[in-house]
């Protein structure tokens, strides 16, 4: 098949017969029909253009984003640094372990406080010899804005990829809702929510009937603050497999702090009062300046499997640490715009709103996609961490049940928003060449399936070719 090589801003080099015919068949796709489709391959080490179509062109990245906030977080901080929280006591502390005030957590943006890190913490307090807090357990999360949510994001969803951001918080601030049918019908449906905290109040409902049925999940938050209300609606039958929904709090502080709570008690540490949030007072004595995981190992989570809320975490806390607190959007993404200056500049028409690739109105293209990968795998300080973090075409991440083609190991970013799908990453062709590559859709109309395969089907036959041999 004769393959369109030249596109607007595009360029060839000695492209192999192979890859021509890859690109050919990729924008022949009938799931690309009527698209916007731009393309770049090129080699690892001499930077040579292997294929190329409309590679210059500005497009919704979808998550293919993050591969810029993974490489500019790297780039700032190396693989091994970790996020410091600060914990402080306000109040005499006796010698007995009794805090007679309040507990202070002071966020910094750390997004690796899971279940396992807070117990760690509480582990590190106990150890300290603190055994019973007669104040309250206190958030102060003021290192972030006060803006949990982008403007740009999609309000009418509760799913936990839209997950709030905040100075302090725990879990991704999500949570599981686990729902199995009764044990004959006309039994209640069965819900459970972990973590099981206070913050969680359940309230039953659906019915176990032989036909089948459809199920919904509400979260309503309690006008209060202190937590949220998690229902059931609708039916299953008896003998039906249990379902999980993964679903994000209103509340961050709040959530983080119970679940904190939970774990210091867990510790045997007593917690008289209830969650406050604020700002640590002045003449507060630090106890502990708890260190959650290392960069090289969040950056493996961002990217593996797309996490949001890791995202705009970093961009927040990047645009903190050069701009000063409170971290914001706005600052993270003059961050990110200047470490894509840094790597070459941003054409006319790009622009990177956030870090997630969550807002439709982030512009990048093929070209400056291909340059952070290719910059990225060059640096030895922390290329290998930033390679590592990328999925593995049909073995793991978002790339588990994609790419299987056993003989071409492919590492690569995926994303995807209503009518965008993306792909970058590297992948070995038959000669043993390393190609870094971006393939970008925007308006795509046929089902994300068929565009997947399509974009599948273009890796795996770059993995296929090899040098011209002319």
């Amino acid at each position: 098949m004769v393959a369109v090589l030249l596109g607007l801003g595009s360029a060839v080099a000695r492209a192999d017969p192979s890859s021509a015919n890859a690109l050919g068949t990729l924008l022949a796709s009938p799931a690309l029909k009527g698209a916007r489709v731009g393309v770049l391959v090129v080699d690892l080490d001499r930077g040579d253009p292997v294929v190329a179509h409309d590679s210059m062109r500005p497009l919704v990245p979808a998550s293919a984003a993050k591969v810029v906030t993974a490489a500019a977080a790297l780039d700032r901080w190396g693989p091994t640094f970790r996020f410091e929280t600060p914990v402080l006591a306000a109040g005499r502390l006796d010698a007995d372990g009794v805090l007679e005030g309040d507990l202070w957590v002071v966020g910094r943006g750390d997004p690796s406080l899971v279940s396992e890190q807070l117990w760690r913490l509480a582990e590190e307090l106990r150890l300290q010899g603190l055994r019973e807090i007669r104040g309250r357990l206190a958030i102060d999360s003021t290192y972030f804005d006060r803006v949990l949510w982008h403007p740009d994001w999609p309000r009418a969803t509760r799913r936990a990829y839209r997950a709030p951001v905040s100075g302090f918080a725990a879990n991704y601030s999500s949570f599981r809702v686990e729902v199995s049918p009764g044990a004959k019908p006309g039994d209640r449906l069965r819900l459970q929510v972990a973590p099981a905290l206070p913050y969680f109040r359940v309230e039953a409902g659906g019915r176990t009937l032989e036909r089948p049925g459809s199920l919904h999940v509400e979260v309503e938050p309690r006008a209060d603050g202190s937590g949220e209300v998690v229902r059931i609606r609708g039916s299953m039958q008896p003998g039906d497999k249990s379902r999980t929904y993964w679903r994000s709090v209103v509340y961050p502080e709040e959530y983080a702090g119970q679940l904190l709570r939970s774990q210091l008690q867990a510790q045997g540490i007593t917690v008289r009062g209830g969650i406050q949030v604020g700002t640590v007072p002045s003449g507060a004595r630090e106890l502990l300046r708890f260190r959650g995981e290392t960069l090289g190992r969040i950056v493996w989570k961002l990217n593996k499997f797309s996490n949001n809320f890791i995202a705009e975490h970093l961009t927040k806390t990047l645009g903190a640490a050069r701009y000063g607190a409170p971290g914001t959007w706005g600052k993270g993404r003059r961050v990110l715009a200047e470490y894509l200056q840094g790597l070459g500049g941003l054409a006319p028409g790009e622009a990177i709103v956030e870090g997630s690739g969550l807002s439709p109105r982030n512009r990048l293209s093929p070209a400056s996609l291909v340059t952070v990968v290719r910059t990225a795998a060059r640096r030895f300080e922390w290329g290998p961490e930033f390679l590592a973090s990328l999925p593995l075409g049909g073995l793991d991440g978002t790339l588990e049940d994609r790419l299987e083609e056993p003989a071409r190991p492919v590492r690569a970013k995926t994303g995807h928003l209503s009518g965008v799908v993306a792909l970058c990453g590297m992948v070995p062709d038959a000669a043993g060449r390393l190609l870094v590559f971006a393939v970008l859709v925007n308006g795509a109309r046929g089902p994300v399936e068929a565009v997947d395969a399509a974009l599948d089907s273009f890796v795996i036959g770059l993995g296929n070719g090899g040098p011209d041999p002319g």
